[in-house]
């Protein structure tokens, strides 16, 4: 993933989590795993249409719904393709593999949704670092294994986050990734995010 996007993931998440303010850029950086300058990159184009403002001791997110649409309209699926396989040759690697991995897309959403079965599904999200060697793997279109970032290696346990679940599940086509992102939208975005009295 880009930088802007690491950005905007660490930001995301984080406001979902409830987490909205951030004290200064320094802090985003090291969370996103980016440098600071890329963190000042990325919050300018939020500034510029109101989705983060800035202040002179830190920053908010005014809006996750606006986060998310530009998470969403950034991420590039293909460009962090490692590899495709099946689900039978995945799973020796990742049995075998001694770093980190994160399964993402429907399985992520399903891990999130409390095993709730939205729709079936046939590709799945495999996250691997970069360096893991992928050279055994039978080809197949079953499994996309994708680029892991050094942040996500060191945070993501088992999956991948809200924030990064919610923009592949957008970037993936078909109406069952769509079931699922919609799901995640229902249980973890609200509707309104404002109070309509404070903001008069």
């Amino acid at each position: 993933m880009k930088g802007n996007e690491l950005v905007w993931r660490a930001l995301a998440d984080r406001a979902l989590e409830g987490q909205r303010t951030w004290q200064n850029v320094a802090d985003l950086a090291y969370d996103a795993g980016v440098p600071i300058t890329t963190a000042y990159l990325a919050l300018e184009r939020l500034e510029g249409n109101g989705t983060v403002d800035r202040y002179s001791r830190g920053l908010a997110v005014v809006s996750v719904d606006k986060l998310l649409t530009m998470l969403c309209a950034w991420r590039n699926l293909e460009r962090d393709t490692l590899a495709w396989t099946t689900r039978d040759g995945i799973g020796p690697l990742l049995d075998s593999n001694n770093g980190p991995y994160a399964l993402g897309g429907p399985d992520a959403a399903n891990a999130l949704l409390n095993g709730r079965a939205v729709a079936d599904f046939r590709e799945h999200l495999v996250y691997l670092p970069a360096s893991v060697d992928l050279t055994g793997l039978p080809e197949g279109k079953e499994v996309r294994v994708l680029s892991m970032d050094k942040r996500a290696a060191k945070t993501w346990s088992g999956y991948s986050s809200l924030a990064q679940t919610y923009a592949d599940l957008f970037a993936t086509p078909g109406w069952q990734a769509s079931e699922f992102r919609k799901a995640l939208r229902d249980s973890f975005i609200r509707e309104r995010e404002w109070d309509q009295e404070s903001a008069r």
